[in-house]
């Protein structure tokens, strides 16, 4: 009988411990929901952090910020391999000159994300990262503009407006901090 007892015990424990995870893991998300619904568009905001599973995880502003200008470092360098992939196929040519614009930019801006913005999260200093990080926003429309110049479309389009959408959801999350 007492080892019934025990084991309707244990049972319950485990029953009590697993519905507090789960209860935790709901309140993660709903801290990230209620934070991108402070931003200009919640939707992208929740789409762009759901890229790093750690977003989950997040209880502070500063966390989802810092998780949010990873995200955006990790598209600044994939979108540089990309387009300089492209650029090696063009070589020679005048998009092959705008793409190595693009190149340059794309890599700069990856520089600046994994130095720059997060060292300057890191020391507290939110005026210059979210400043910063509105000029590293403008890299996709700099390469798209550099396209419309020579009057051609741009082969990077969609890669120019994942990262437009990427460091705006970073630097709105950034903007958040200025003023606590």
């Amino acid at each position: 009988m007492a080892n019934r007892a025990t084991s309707v015990a244990m049972v319950f424990i485990i029953l009590g411990i697993m519905s507090f995870g789960i209860s935790v893991a709901d309140a993660d998300a709903s801290f990230v929901a209620r934070t991108c619904n402070k931003t200009k568009n919640a939707l992208l905001c929740m789409s762009v952090l759901h890229i790093d599973p750690k977003s989950t995880y997040a209880s502070t502003e500063l966390e989802l910020a810092n998780i949010a200008v990873k995200i955006a470092g990790d598209t600044a360098n994939h979108n540089a391999k990309v387009i300089d992939d492209l650029a090696k196929k063009k070589k020679g040519t005048p998009e092959g000159g705008v793409l190595n614009v693009c190149l340059w930019s794309y890599q700069f801006a990856g520089n600046e994300l994994e130095v720059d913005v997060r060292t300057l999260l890191h020391d507290g200093d939110y005026i210059t990262a979210s400043s910063l990080m509105l000029d590293i926003k403008g890299v996709g429309d700099h390469c798209e503009n550099a396209f419309k110049g020579m009057e051609k479309k741009s082969p990077v389009t969609n890669i120019d407006r994942e990262m437009t959408e990427r460091c705006g959801v970073a630097g709105e999350l950034i903007a958040m901090l200025i003023h606590k």
